[in-house]
């Protein structure tokens, strides 16, 4: 619905106001696609963000493309931005994310799987979906990039913020990895999903 005007002036506000709020060794994280990743890159560079990394996650389930007059649409890109020089970044605990190993067992380097995230568009259990059977949001996060984001750049009872939380898969993994969370929400529906969302991962951790 933006002009591209507005869309630059709302990309500039946003990230400015998350970057008065973030610690001088914070670490911001934003997905975004072929349409808006130049917008992205150049408002935050102005703002003084440095860019880290551009990881891309491969969609190994991508939808097909039904029109066949472009490429299919099968990868997005998580943009590593940072604030300061003393960044957190957990190397250990990310290797152990990489499913792939070497030929003893051992943790392998990362440059085979976290540059280049092979992970299929959320499905089955994990896609929340309502009493239609169809998706309740266009599109919900893999809790496992979650996961890698949120182990790369934070320790236990770190403060996560999502300014953009939709059905808050950001809070759930990171009430899951014992992180602080802060989700900002303006649909009321989605708040209401991520509220149902979290109450069911309080149970289950009671149970544990």
């Amino acid at each position: 619905t933006f002009n591209y005007e507005d869309y630059l002036f709302f990309t500039n506000s946003w990230l400015n106001s998350s970057k008065k709020i973030l610690k001088d060794n914070g670490s911001l994280y934003i997905s975004c696609n072929q349409h808006n990743i130049g917008e992205v890159l150049v408002e935050a560079k102005k703002l003084g963000f440095k860019l880290n990394n551009i990881l891309t996650w491969y969609k190994v389930n991508a939808m097909p493309n039904i029109t066949k007059r472009t490429f299919t649409h099968s990868t997005e890109f998580i943009c590593w931005f940072v604030k300061g020089k003393n960044w957190i970044f957990n190397y250990d605990e990310v290797k152990k994310i990489n499913p792939n190993k070497t030929k003893n067992g051992s943790y392998k380097q990362m440059r085979d799987f976290l540059d280049f995230i092979e992970l299929p568009i959320v499905q089955g259990k994990e896609r929340l979906r309502g009493d239609n059977g169809r998706a309740l949001h266009p599109t919900q996060k893999p809790e496992k990039l979650l996961e890698i984001i949120i182990k790369a750049s934070s320790n236990e009872n770190d403060v996560v913020l999502d300014p953009f939380l939709g059905t808050g898969t950001t809070s759930f993994v990171a009430q899951k990895l014992h992180r602080n969370w802060i989700g900002i929400e303006q649909n009321i529906e989605y708040v209401k999903i991520a509220q149902k969302r979290l109450e069911s991962l309080n149970n289950e951790l009671c149970l544990i």
